[in-house]
């Protein structure tokens, strides 16, 4: 039987992990007396039984404090699971997630020891003298091969490497399909890619023996259910449980799960009592956080003789990695792709076909836009074929299909709500911008002249503030409502406490923007407190485009209720009715005649300091209000972005000229915060387009394990996002917020797919697209 001996690999550039968080309020930039920096030796292998550990050596290294595998902490620390509710989603296979391995290892980057030292470099040293017995086992990489096989498997209790299994239909497919004009049928590949925010992920312990208080500071986006799920992981009671999640460098989704490395390094710190700081590097990073994006998508779609959509089909595999994260599930990727498909088009009649299943790679899970890219990607790249099968024009054939503004509400194939949107406003306003004839007749021009330049146009609608209804829809074991308490002090200044969190999105001036609007207090003496368990009331975090809807509603809800109270006292103190006083500038005053009034901080420190006495007759003294607010199912922003690009068909180089976007999140607070979070997507989406790809060898091994393999969009590759903006305000939201966090994520894969196909007269449906793709596609062109 073969063996093999597992030699920890030295982290080369170690410093790298001390600077990647920063200083400050960044883990990387905090200290503790005592405090001991955690190693992780991980897997080299793929697949292997996990025979034996010898620490002996590691442990005798001057300077560890403990060498910890899994056997070290199971009395402390029960395994991760990822649940759904089993008569909502019978196919589902939970499985058990030991953080360190148990039995035998899934994917090479599995963490089998923790070493804990006085510092990294020791504890790295230290790793690299464990010495872990393994016998190798075949390696499950491709996933229509692991769909497959029954005998080789991720998870032997599975009795398959299926982790899910979707069915849905709606309406006579098959009657459509024979009854179209035309019927276009592709299958579209996108690569595997990792969030790859500039802070790596990083946690530290601090347990107080004495009064049994252990403290998690953790780069997270949601900071309550890490707490949550630590004190059940952990068996420790949770209002002895702090979690604070400082500034944070960039999340993308991937942040907003509870991680193996969170709880092992709790449980180091309650074990040795001592803080314990972990600080992934970069390598780490790319082999072992969650990635995403990796799907093979069979899709059709049935077409009458003006190119209206009748039916689309859709057979969808995603590669899940080797176990299912929580709280989405793994399996949650290519639900969304296939429930976000149809997106803004009009039509009823669809199936889909979606499978999750198991290989030996690192774990996926959410990333910016989830599915809604994917989607987006395969139905654009349709309507561009079906557009050429039927001699329409692309935008033509969009313009038919798109909802229009009398339709809304709409209830989608899917069952989703749309509430109000402006579909066709954004394509035109988008092939305005454009000069979308102009550009028709330059095309041609330049193609006889050898020059091959693409236009592509990609429309979407985006799910963004999933509601508690939502997720219990689906049978995911969460909830998705917002908190805020919003403090007036005796000096008049205010406070704001929110249960979600910044990882870059302005939330700190959105907030007070939207907090000072309502009470009338002017937004410099808002202070806004993010991140910290023991300060905010219990929510979400911050996901799915919701922080404005969510969040900014709940704001706007306890705003509201404040400021009624204030015009109650302010009207008491001034004899008049509530109804007469409004608030501006810093000062309740009455409406109509603003020389009457009273500064709002003199009429905080009466309420509150020298006069409670003094208030009205069942009035209760302070002036703070909590308010949660659970949002509707779902709110849908939309856009439509355009690529026009250039392609060299010598060598397969692809230049983007002009990037368009025409969006609409419903009523703007900050409209420079709205074209930031664009401006990012894009980036984001045309790395994934263009360059990013995780690549694995038949035996399971990592090929892009640093940013010299993994091609990231440098400025020099972005070009200046064109943005333009519609407003239609959402009637289910107060304020008429709608989400804009991910939208700008969405459409790249569609639009530089498109546009390069145009360029070409050849379909592009792999990503992302290389230069030798490209090449590829270059040479079936017609001419």
């Amino acid at each position: 039987m073969t063996t093999g001996k597992l030699v920890g690999a030295r982290v080369k550039r170690v410093e790298d992990a001390r600077y990647l968080l920063g200083e400050g309020r960044y883990l990387g930039g905090m200290s503790m007396p005592g405090m001991l920096e955690v190693a992780f030796l991980r897997s080299t292998h793929a697949h292997a039984k996990l025979r034996a550990i010898d620490t002996a050596a590691a442990r005798a290294l001057p300077g560890v404090e403990a060498v910890f595998a899994w056997s070290d902490l199971a009395d402390r620390l029960a395994p991760l699971r990822a649940d759904l509710d089993p008569e909502k989603n019978p196919t589902y296979k939970p499985c058990a997630w030991t953080p360190l391995a148990s039995g035998k290892v899934r994917w090479a980057g599995e963490a089998i020891v923790a070493v804990a030292a006085t510092n990294r470099y020791v504890a790295e040293d230290a790793a690299a003298l464990v010495e872990v017995d393994l016998e190798p086992l075949p390696a499950v990489v491709d996933p229509e091969a692991a769909l497959a096989d029954r005998t080789n498997l991720v998870h032997d209790e599975w009795g398959d490497n299926v982790l899910c299994h979707t069915d849905f239909a709606s309406g006579d497919v098959d009657g459509a399909f024979a009854r179209a004009k035309a019927v276009v049928r592709r299958r579209f590949r996108t690569g595997r890619h990792h969030a790859l925010p500039l802070e790596t992920r990083g946690c530290l312990a601090h347990y107080e023996r004495v009064s049994g208080e252990l403290t998690l500071w953790t780069s997270s986006q949601m900071q309550h259910m890490v707490r949550t799920k630590l004190a059940e992981h952990l068996g420790h009671p949770e209002n002895k449980v702090r979690v604070i999640a400082p500034d944070v460098g960039g999340g993308f989704g991937l942040k907003c799960h509870f991680f193996p490395e969170e709880a092992v390094v709790a449980a180091m710190a309650m074990k040795l009592g001592r803080p314990v700081r972990w600080l992934e590097d970069r390598r780490e990073s790319l082999i072992s956080s969650f990635h995403a994006k990796e799907e093979i998508v069979d899709a059709e779609i049935a077409l009458d003789a003006d190119g209206q959509i009748l039916a689309a089909r859709v057979k969808a595999l995603a590669d899940i990695g080797a176990y299912s994260a929580f709280p989405w599930t793994s399996a949650f990727e290519v639900l969304h792709m296939a429930q976000m498909l149809p997106g803004p088009y009009r039509f009823q009649t669809y199936a889909f076909s979606a499978s999750s299943v198991a290989t030996n790679k690192s774990t996926l899970s959410v990333y910016r836009g989830v599915g809604a890219p994917i989607g987006t990607f395969v139905m654009e790249g349709l309507l561009d074929e079906g557009a050429a099968a039927l001699g329409l024009d692309p935008v033509e054939i969009r313009r038919r299909n798109l909802l229009r503004p009398e339709e809304f509400p709409y209830r989608s194939v899917t069952g989703m709500e749309y509430e109000i949107g402006s579909y066709v406003e954004c394509l035109e306003k988008a092939a305005v911008a454009a000069d979308y004839q102009a550009f028709r007749k330059e095309q041609a021009e330049l193609r006889a002249r050898g020059v091959y330049r693409g236009i592509g146009f990609s429309c979407y609608n985006e799910i963004t503030a999933l509601g508690s209804k939502y997720w219990y829809g689906i049978g995911v074991p969460m909830s998705a409502y917002e908190s805020v308490n919003i403090r007036i002090e005796p000096s008049g200044d205010v406070t704001l406490f929110c249960g979600t969190h910044s990882e870059g999105q302005a939330h700190e001036t959105v907030y007070a923007q939207i907090a000072s609007d309502e009470l009338g207090i002017p937004m410099e003496r808002i202070a806004v407190r993010l991140g910290d368990t023991r300060e905010s009331p219990y929510g979400w975090g911050t996901w799915g485009s919701r922080g404005a809807v969510t969040a900014g509603g709940a704001i706007t809800l306890a705003g509201r209720k404040l400021a009624s109270k204030l015009k109650r006292v302010a009207g008491h103190f001034l004899e008049v009715a509530p109804e007469e006083i409004e608030l501006v500038g810093g000062r309740a005053q009455l409406r109509g005649a603003p020389a009457r009034y009273i500064e709002i901080s003199a009429l905080a420190k009466r309420a509150i300091f020298t006069a409670a006495a003094e208030l009205p007759a069942g009035e209760e003294p302070g002036l703070d209000q909590t308010t949660y607010w659970d949002p509707p199912p779902v709110t849908f922003p939309n856009a439509t972005h355009v690529a026009v690009v250039e392609v060299d068909v010598q060598t397969g180089k692809v230049d983007i000229l002009r990037y368009i976007v025409v969006e609409d999140c419903g009523k703007m607070i900050n409209p420079m915060v709205v074209d930031g979070q664009i401006t990012g997507g894009v980036a984001q989406g045309l790395g994934g387009a263009m360059l990013e790809h995780i690549l694995y060898d038949d035996a399971g091994q990592i090929l892009t394990s640093s940013l010299m393999d993994y091609l990231l969009p440098s400025a020099a590759d972005v070009p200046f996002i064109e943005i333009g903006h519609v407003e239609t305000p959402s009637p289910l939201v107060p304020g008429g917020f709608k989400g804009a966090g991910e939208g700008g994520a969405i459409a790249p894969f569609g639009a530089l797919a498109n546009a390069v196909g145009d360029a070409l007269g050849v379909r592009a449906c792999e990503l992302p697209l290389s230069p030798e793709r490209v090449l590829a596609l270059a040479a079936q062109r017609s001419v």
